[in-house]
């Protein structure tokens, strides 16, 4: 999650949790950050003016992009 004060705050989940705790956990990651920005998570494709990327990895302070081909 982008915490706005230009640095990325990391949700660590076990790979088995369920949506309510993921939900938990980010509730009380949000209250830390009030003004917080979107959350990035590898393997999601984003727009930004009109070209595609697809989120490569995300580090404290910085998100690896891939160019997506148009069509």
């Amino acid at each position: 999650m982008d915490t706005g004060k230009g640095y990325f705050e990391m949700m660590q989940a076990a790979a088995n949790a369920k949506e309510a705790e993921l939900v938990k956990a980010a509730q009380e990651i949000e209250a830390k950050h009030p003004n917080h920005g979107g959350w990035f998570r590898p393997g999601e494709v984003i727009e930004i003016r009109g070209s595609r990327f697809r989120i490569k990895t995300v580090s404290p302070t910085e998100i690896r992009l891939k160019l997506l081909t148009k069509g």
